[in-house]
């Protein structure tokens, strides 16, 4: 059994060479975070739009059909508190699908959630609604 006895050591251009790619890697890793938290903000602002949107079509859904068309409305959702959170706007409309007469009237409703202020962003929800 032979045995070596190599005590080179790396170079300094290896050593250069290794530092500036792992350099590299590191700073590809580093720049993700950023764009990974501007996406998860993103998501909660869109999650929360949603659920205000769904929670005002539920509550036009179970109203009485209404005796004249259009319907519009507006207001600004209640925010939970302590919760440091974006004003959003929440705005609906029904409207009597044409063709369509009593006692067989079908309404289109339609809720949109507009929040963001420097890039406003929206959520539709739209459903149809017999009488």
């Amino acid at each position: 059994m032979r045995r070596v006895n190599n005590h080179q050591g790396l170079t300094l251009i290896e050593v250069l060479i290794a530092a500036a790619i792992l350099a590299v890697g590191l700073l590809a890793l580093v720049s993700a975070f950023p764009i990974g938290y501007v996406d998860v903000t993103v998501s909660g602002g869109q999650s929360r739009a949603t659920a205000y949107a769904q929670a005002m079509m539920e509550q036009l859904k179970n109203q009485a059909f209404p005796a004249a068309f259009p319907v519009n409305g507006a207001d600004v959702p209640q925010i939970t508190a302590g919760v440091n959170d974006v004003a959003y706007n929440r705005t609906w409309n029904i409207t009597q699908e044409p063709g369509t007469n009593p006692p067989n009237r079908l309404a289109r409703v339609r809720v949109t959630v507009q929040w963001g202020g420097g890039r406003p962003q929206t959520v539709v929800v739209e459903s149809m609604r017999a009488e």
